[in-house]
């Protein structure tokens, strides 16, 4: 009897480490369709600058942006440049920063130097195992002849090289399909593509798009919400229709499921995948939806944010292009703030005042920078910790797609004006308002945009919450990038007039230690506690006097300074403190004595002289040092010492020979 095995391989894994290539003209006017070519991970590049890079905004990305390669000379560079009439085009409709793209014939192009530039390019990398994947390589060439290079870092197939792409000027371009696998986990496909003859006066390369997938793996299906908009404002109590594309390249979609945040709304499991939210409440919410496919791989889309508000605020916004100068301290009654005077973290607002305007939080991951060349210049003559500027263009900026800023300013049932200056380069900007009683609809602008350049603009809100202790949020950020090495959203200054000026109410302090009228003995180390507070602020500074004489300060509780070595006398004690906003008030005196500790005086007690000798008594004092000296004259004087000893409390009798005529006593105690 004889058995047979059949193994039936799916596609998942090469089995072994290959590494092959093949390369295909692209017809003139085609569009590739980056989304369906690229379902594990595409990317294109120049749609906007030379930095310009977009890729597939579902996966992690795979493929790696592109590293110049110089000409094979010890002093050559590459010079990468946009263009924007390849001979095909490109599409996407699931990518980042820009989500959907209809036949873009742009790409990038290296330019070598010296001439010829051979080796002149760009290098890309892939990540490799042992699964087979397919990646796509979208080239070009102008007025020379291309070189393509594939390596896996293990080393354990070689190499697959291909010169044969050459255009005499402009022409078609290629795509290579490189197939390939690792022979263990934790490898890297490296492509290099460069310029390996030249037929002109500016020969060169280019490059457009990558896309990666993998033969026989169910790759994930493509999903979006198509409504409502990004952004979309809904009265409280609405039902909102919530739609979404979702296709599958490899199968078929089986189920969509839409979410709140992580609060699942419904699902569907046909086309039109449509749900109902029923009668939503007021709030800000971030939508999303999950499609999988009939393999099970499943993909969730970008989110889309809507904002659900109740009646009885108001929140109106517009932008313009800033004045050249703007005062702060009169355009700011109420109050002002200022970012980036010295450095990166200044923050200057208006002195006197309740601080209103928040400082900004960051949003993102990148740090905020210091700038100096905005637009508009600004001036204040009430603020702090700078108490005054004259015509300052500096402000802070941040790098990367979705950093950028938050603030804050108090909303009520008053009206107030928010004047906040930002600016941008190389990036579409996002500004958006939102009160956080939901009681108005919120402000959303997407208009300032420059692919290349700086753009400067002041938004303009003016509000009202339906009710006491509430919040307009501010949030401006890069939306999409333009310049994905220099794009880039600024901030400058805002401020706030209308509602009730906020007036500084001064802190309070007295003196608990010591109390008044209290009695030390000299040396005296006195230790003097204040107990400061401030119902609008906080309290930033307390400062010790002695009449008109500072003796010290404490900025942190508890509150006290230790004044040593007091000598005897009469002194009168104050505390002055300081809260955040500059107001002082100075305390109540206190007043206190300082007296002697010095022995009692002595008194000379039966004095008298016979046989050559002087003797006298006095009353001792337990453990004061006395010490008796006498001089036989007052011209000139000289003290000299008898006798010396500590008292006991009793009365000591002192007998003196003596050598004189006449001679002069006394006695030290100590």
């Amino acid at each position: 009897m004889v058995f047979f095995a059949i193994l039936l391989v799916t596609g998942s894994s090469a089995g072994a480490a290959s590494l092959t290539g093949s390369l295909d003209t692209i017809p003139r006017d085609t569009d590739v369709n980056l989304t369906v070519e690229g379902p594990l991970d595409w990317v294109h590049w120049g749609l906007y600058t030379d930095s310009s890079l977009d890729r597939n905004a579902g996966v992690t990305p795979l493929i790696s942006d592109f590293i110049s390669l110089n000409p094979d000379s010890t002093n050559g560079y590459s010079y990468i440049y946009q263009f924007g009439d390849n001979y095909n085009g490109y599409t996407w409709s699931d990518g980042s920063p820009s989500a959907a793209v209809t036949n873009t014939t742009t790409g990038v192009w290296a330019y070598g130097v010296p001439f010829p530039p051979i080796g002149s390019g760009f290098q890309l990398t892939a990540p490799a195992d042992t699964t087979l994947r397919t990646l796509k390589v979208y080239v070009g060439a102008f007025d020379a002849r291309g070189k393509l290079e594939a390596t896996l870092s293990d080393g354990s197939v070689a190499a697959y090289t291909d010169s044969s792409l050459v255009n005499v000027g402009n022409g078609p371009s290629g795509v290579y399909s490189i197939s390939y696998a690792a022979a263990s986990a934790g490898q890297t496909l490296t492509i290099k593509w460069t310029l390996s003859q030249g037929m002109g006066s500016t020969p060169n390369v280019t490059l457009q798009a990558a896309a990666l997938t993998a033969p026989g793996l169910n790759n994930p299906p493509l999903v979006s919400i198509i409504a409502p908009a990004d952004n979309t404002n809904f009265a409280a109590g609405s039902d909102i229709s919530i739609d979404a594309n979702a296709t599958d390249t490899d199968g078929s979609v089986t189920l969509v499921e839409f979410f709140s945040g992580a609060d699942k709304i419904g699902q569907a499991t046909s086309s039109p995948f449509h749900v109902t939210w029923a009668s939503v409440p007021a709030g800000d919410y971030l939508l999303t939806a999950r499609a999988t496919d009939n393999g099970g791989a499943t993909r969730v889309s970008a989110p889309v944010e809507v904002f659900v508000n109740r009646p009885g605020g108001s929140l109106s916004g517009d932008v313009a292009f800033p004045a050249a100068n703007v005062n702060l301290t009169t355009e700011g009654t109420s109050d002002w703030a200022h970012w980036g005077l010295l450095s990166a973290t200044s923050f200057d607002h208006k002195a006197g005042v309740p601080q209103r305007i928040s400082n900004f939080t960051k949003i993102g991951t990148n740090n905020a920078q210091q700038y100096a060349n905005y637009y508009a210049a600004f001036s204040w003559s009430d603020g702090t910790p700078t108490a005054a500027t004259n015509d300052t263009a500096t402000g802070v900026f941040t790098y990367g797609l979705t950093n950028g800023f938050r603030l804050t300013a108090p909303a009520d049932t008053n009206s107030r004006t928010l004047k906040v200056y930002v600016g941008l380069y190389g990036a579409e900007g996002k500004f958006q308002a939102a009160l956080s009683d939901f009681s108005a609809p919120a402000y959303t602008d997407t208009s300032l945009k420059s692919i290349y350049g700086n753009v400067y603009a002041v938004y303009t809100l003016n509000y009202a919450a339906a009710s006491a202790g509430q919040t307009l949020t501010i949030q401006y950020t890069a939306k999409t990038l333009y310049d994905m090495d220099y794009g880039n959203v600024t901030l400058q200054a805002a401020t706030l007039s209308g509602g009730t000026v906020p007036t500084n109410v001064p802190p309070t302090v007295t003196i608990t230690s010591p109390t008044n009228n209290t009695t030390f003995t000299a040396p005296a180390n006195i230790t003097i506690v204040a107990d400061p507070a401030d119902t609008d602020g906080t309290i930033s500074l307390v400062e010790f006097f002695q009449n008109s004489i500072k003796l010290g300060e404490a900025t942190n509780s508890p509150y006290s300074f230790a004044w040593t070595n007091v000598t005897a006398g009469n002194y009168t004690l104050t505390a002055r403190a300081t809260d955040n906003l500059g107001a002082m008030t100075v305390s109540s005196p206190v007043s206190v004595s300082v007296i002697s500790n010095a022995p009692p005086a002595v008194v000379i007690e039966n004095p008298g002289a016979g046989g050559g000798a002087f003797t006298f008594s006095f009353a001792t004092q337990s453990g004061v040092t006395y010490t008796v000296q006498f001089t036989d004259s007052f011209n000139p004087v000289n003290w000299q010492e008898a006798t010396n000893f500590t008292g006991n409390g009793t009365t000591v009798s002192v007998t003196n020979t003596m050598t004189s005529a006449q001679r002069f006593y006394r006695v030290r105690a100590q």
